[in-house]
């Protein structure tokens, strides 16, 4: 009887060779399966960063307007990559992590959702969320117009300071901060009053010289220092960033903003429990403001939305202080600068009390 069955099978599986390759492929599948997945647990974090930083700055070229699926997953690999959680986050690569399928129609969902939302706010001055889960950043569309620079593209959105409910704070509470910019972030060193603040900036300083073996000016000794070893060295609090004004020329806002993150991330390894401030660039006055450059206010505007966009809500914040000293039009109000660009000395107590205004205190670990 035993002999009877077997000889059933052999002649079922003779004569449908197609189950044959079914079962051989389902065998070797599972062999394979376990053996990769094996292999992908054993990625670090800074490797699964890498490879999302690398898909985000190839696929990013200022349209997102006009490509809404491409936005979304890419705001959701930005998050990825710079949150010091990124390991932990359910969003899964499709060449290498179980239940790649299933994320990527939960993914595919939430670009719909996200696509209805924006959808129905094309409309000039309608508040958007970058990001429905985790980013709290905030844009303001209005229709852009057509350039034809290749230095940057009209963003068709203003970023908003980081939504989030800020403390006031006072001087104290810049001990432990480390300030990091241009010839902008001079004048807050210099007439702001913060004394026991690191600053760590020069006239003409680019988010692609900041951490160059060249070094950057420390302003407490006046001397050039590696800031790359100041940073492994020494522990901040508070990290305050503002870069831009003198990359408006030089590359596009793709390469900017790849950079930016770069920094970001590198910052983060060193300086893992520090809360990251991105400062916006301030607009220039509408003498400056020059259409036919690259030094414009559309320009800036267009790095600003890039490097908002980093921010994630949680431990890195974009502030913008642009309402403060700009008029109507958003143009920098002729009365408070001398050449159209810098503040005069007077006008920075503005700047004081507003970084005073949105202090960010670290949330409790305790239960």
């Amino acid at each position: 009887m035993n002999n009877n069955k077997m000889r059933t099978c052999l002649e079922i599986a003779y004569n449908c060779p197609f189950l044959l390759l079914i079962f051989s492929t389902s065998f070797l599948f599972f062999i394979y399966s376990g053996v990769s997945y094996g292999r992908d647990s054993d990625k670090s974090v800074a490797t699964i960063q890498m490879d999302a930083e690398g898909e985000i700055l190839e696929n990013y070229d200022g349209t997102e307007n006009e490509n809404n699926e491409k936005t979304n997953k890419i705001e959701q690999d930005i998050d990825f990559a710079v949150s010091p959680e990124g390991a932990d986050e359910t969003r899964e690569e499709e060449n290498g992590l179980e239940n790649a399928g299933t994320r990527k129609e939960e993914n595919e969902n939430i670009e719909n959702k996200n696509e209805q939302k924006i959808d129905s706010a094309k409309s000039k001055g309608t508040v958007v969320k970058a990001k429905e889960k985790d980013r709290a950043t905030k844009f303001v569309e209005y229709t852009p117009i057509e350039t034809d620079s290749i230095y940057y593209s009209d963003a068709g959105k203003v970023a908003l300071t980081t939504t989030y409910d800020y403390v006031l704070e006072n001087d104290s509470y810049f001990n432990d901060a480390a300030f990091m910019g241009d010839s902008r972030t001079l004048g807050i060193s210099d007439y702001a009053g913060f004394d026991e603040a690191d600053f760590f900036c020069d006239n003409g300083m680019t988010i692609f010289k900041l951490l160059e073996d060249a070094g950057v000016t420390y302003q407490k000794t006046g001397e050039k220092v590696n800031l790359k070893e100041m940073l492994q060295e020494k522990h901040y609090g508070k990290i305050y960033i503002m870069l831009g004004m003198n990359e408006l020329g030089y590359g596009d806002t793709n390469r900017y903003m790849k950079q930016y993150l770069s920094v970001l991330r590198q910052i983060r390894e060193w300086q893992p429990d520090a809360i990251i401030f991105i400062m916006a660039n301030l607009h220039v006055s509408r003498e400056k403001n020059d259409m036919a450059s690259e030094f414009n206010n559309i320009n800036i505007n267009d790095k600003n939305v890039a490097s908002a966009r980093l921010a994630n809500g949680r431990d890195i914040f974009y502030l913008d202080c642009n309402p403060l000293f700009t008029d109507e039009e958003g143009y920098l109000q002729a009365e408070l600068t001398f050449d159209g660009v810098h503040l005069y000395a007077q006008h920075h107590e503005k700047w004081r009390e507003f970084l005073l205004e949105h202090g960010v205190e670290p949330e409790s670990t305790e239960e």
